[in-house]
Protein backbone atom coordinates (compact mmCIF):
# COMPACT_ATOMS: atom_id res chain seq x y z
CA UNK A 1 0.00 0.00 0.00
CA UNK A 2 1.10 3.29 -0.30
CA UNK A 3 1.35 6.33 1.81
CA UNK A 4 1.69 9.95 1.17
CA UNK A 5 5.63 10.71 0.78
CA UNK A 6 7.45 12.20 3.17
CA UNK A 7 8.85 15.57 3.46
CA UNK A 8 12.55 14.18 2.04
CA UNK A 9 10.46 12.98 -0.56
CA UNK A 10 8.88 16.01 -1.79
CA UNK A 11 5.78 15.76 -0.21
CA UNK A 12 3.83 19.13 -0.14
CA UNK A 13 0.83 18.57 2.67
CA UNK A 14 -0.82 21.92 1.08
CA UNK A 15 -0.87 20.69 -2.56
CA UNK A 16 -4.76 19.09 -3.51
CA UNK A 17 -5.29 15.75 -2.27
CA UNK A 18 -1.85 15.53 -0.07
CA UNK A 19 -3.65 14.26 2.63
CA UNK A 20 -6.00 12.03 1.00
CA UNK A 21 -4.55 8.36 1.92
CA UNK A 22 -5.70 5.67 4.19
CA UNK A 23 -4.28 6.15 7.68
CA UNK A 24 -5.33 5.45 11.10
CA UNK A 25 -6.18 8.36 13.70
CA UNK A 26 -4.89 8.45 16.88
CA UNK A 27 -6.42 9.70 20.39
CA UNK A 28 -3.51 11.90 20.76
CA UNK A 29 -4.06 13.79 17.61
CA UNK A 30 -7.52 14.51 18.42
CA UNK A 31 -6.32 15.70 21.25
CA UNK A 32 -3.97 18.11 20.22
CA UNK A 33 -6.72 19.70 17.57
CA UNK A 34 -7.39 22.68 18.45
CA UNK A 35 -11.01 23.11 19.48
CA UNK A 36 -14.22 25.37 18.62
CA UNK A 37 -16.08 26.86 21.04
CA UNK A 38 -20.00 26.60 20.50
CA UNK A 39 -21.01 27.90 24.27
CA UNK A 40 -19.70 27.93 27.08
CA UNK A 41 -18.77 24.40 27.84
CA UNK A 42 -19.74 22.97 24.52
CA UNK A 43 -16.55 22.17 22.44
CA UNK A 44 -15.73 20.30 19.43
CA UNK A 45 -12.92 19.52 17.62
CA UNK A 46 -13.09 17.89 13.72
CA UNK A 47 -10.92 15.67 13.01
CA UNK A 48 -11.47 14.74 9.22
CA UNK A 49 -12.28 17.40 7.39
CA UNK A 50 -12.14 19.35 3.72
CA UNK A 51 -9.87 21.46 4.89
CA UNK A 52 -6.92 19.17 6.69
CA UNK A 53 -7.72 15.77 5.08
CA UNK A 54 -9.10 16.26 1.77
CA UNK A 55 -12.64 14.76 2.83
CA UNK A 56 -15.18 14.73 0.20
CA UNK A 57 -17.96 13.77 1.51
CA UNK A 58 -18.37 14.44 5.00
CA UNK A 59 -16.76 15.58 8.23
CA UNK A 60 -16.08 13.74 11.62
CA UNK A 61 -15.60 15.32 15.55
CA UNK A 62 -15.64 15.33 19.05
CA UNK A 63 -17.82 17.37 21.13
CA UNK A 64 -17.51 17.84 25.05
CA UNK A 65 -20.42 18.94 27.13
CA UNK A 66 -19.40 20.09 30.36
CA UNK A 67 -22.29 19.30 33.12
CA UNK A 68 -23.47 22.65 33.37
CA UNK A 69 -22.94 24.05 29.85
CA UNK A 70 -25.13 26.55 28.06
CA UNK A 71 -27.77 25.20 25.74
CA UNK A 72 -26.52 25.56 22.22
CA UNK A 73 -28.82 25.89 19.38
CA UNK A 74 -28.15 24.78 15.41
CA UNK A 75 -30.15 24.16 12.14
CA UNK A 76 -28.52 22.29 9.33
CA UNK A 77 -30.32 23.03 6.59
CA UNK A 78 -28.29 20.72 4.22
CA UNK A 79 -26.67 18.32 6.29
CA UNK A 80 -27.30 15.37 8.66
CA UNK A 81 -25.69 14.41 11.21
CA UNK A 82 -25.50 11.91 13.72
CA UNK A 83 -24.10 11.53 17.18
CA UNK A 84 -22.62 8.39 19.50
CA UNK A 85 -22.31 9.20 22.86
CA UNK A 86 -18.68 7.82 24.10
CA UNK A 87 -19.71 8.70 27.56
CA UNK A 88 -21.88 10.86 30.01
CA UNK A 89 -25.69 11.70 27.99
CA UNK A 90 -25.92 13.27 25.16
CA UNK A 91 -29.40 15.31 24.84
CA UNK A 92 -30.73 17.05 21.68
CA UNK A 93 -34.05 19.08 21.89
CA UNK A 94 -36.07 18.54 18.61
CA UNK A 95 -38.12 20.95 17.09
CA UNK A 96 -39.92 20.32 13.76
CA UNK A 97 -41.16 22.81 11.00
CA UNK A 98 -44.65 22.94 12.62
CA UNK A 99 -43.30 23.74 16.23
CA UNK A 100 -43.20 20.20 17.40
CA UNK A 101 -40.84 19.09 20.04
CA UNK A 102 -39.42 16.28 21.34
CA UNK A 103 -36.18 15.30 23.20
CA UNK A 104 -33.60 12.32 22.11
CA UNK A 105 -31.20 10.98 25.13
CA UNK A 106 -29.09 8.77 24.16
CA UNK A 107 -26.31 7.08 26.73
CA UNK A 108 -22.81 5.74 26.37
CA UNK A 109 -22.92 3.06 22.99
CA UNK A 110 -26.31 4.66 21.45
CA UNK A 111 -26.09 6.67 18.35
CA UNK A 112 -28.57 10.05 17.63
CA UNK A 113 -29.64 10.64 14.17
CA UNK A 114 -30.12 14.07 13.44
CA UNK A 115 -31.33 14.91 9.34
CA UNK A 116 -31.09 18.23 7.72
CA UNK A 117 -34.21 20.66 8.55
CA UNK A 118 -34.92 20.56 12.04
CA UNK A 119 -34.06 22.54 14.60
CA UNK A 120 -31.44 21.21 17.44
CA UNK A 121 -30.61 22.46 20.73
CA UNK A 122 -27.73 20.74 22.25
CA UNK A 123 -28.28 20.71 26.41
CA UNK A 124 -26.38 19.43 29.34
CA UNK A 125 -27.60 17.03 31.65
CA UNK A 126 -25.66 17.05 35.06
CA UNK A 127 -22.77 15.45 34.10
CA UNK A 128 -19.72 15.73 31.93
CA UNK A 129 -20.48 14.36 28.19
CA UNK A 130 -18.31 13.22 24.72
CA UNK A 131 -19.69 12.00 21.92
CA UNK A 132 -18.29 11.46 18.81
CA UNK A 133 -20.11 12.78 15.28
CA UNK A 134 -20.14 12.95 11.61
CA UNK A 135 -22.25 14.82 9.10
CA UNK A 136 -22.41 15.10 5.54
CA UNK A 137 -22.62 15.83 2.63
CA UNK A 138 -19.46 18.15 3.47
CA UNK A 139 -20.25 21.60 2.06
CA UNK A 140 -17.57 22.35 -1.31
CA UNK A 141 -16.73 25.74 0.99
CA UNK A 142 -15.64 23.56 3.91
CA UNK A 143 -16.77 24.31 7.29
CA UNK A 144 -18.28 27.83 7.48
CA UNK A 145 -16.39 29.30 11.05
CA UNK A 146 -13.73 30.38 9.04
CA UNK A 147 -11.37 31.25 11.76
CA UNK A 148 -11.61 27.64 12.80
CA UNK A 149 -11.26 26.50 8.83
CA UNK A 150 -8.28 28.71 8.72
CA UNK A 151 -6.52 26.51 12.20
CA UNK A 152 -7.42 23.50 10.47
CA UNK A 153 -5.88 24.42 6.97
CA UNK A 154 -2.73 25.60 8.67
CA UNK A 155 -2.28 22.10 10.20
CA UNK A 156 -1.99 20.18 7.18
CA UNK A 157 1.59 20.65 7.08
CA UNK A 158 2.03 19.21 11.04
Amino acid sequence: MTTAPTTADGYDPSAPHARRFPRVITPAEIDALPRMRFSEGIDQTIFLSRERDDARHFRQGCCWIAADAVTYAWFPANFDEYQFCEEGLVRVNVEDAAGQRIVLEAAPGEHIYLPAGFHYELEATGVPTRFLFSSGPSARRGISASEYSAQLIALRGK
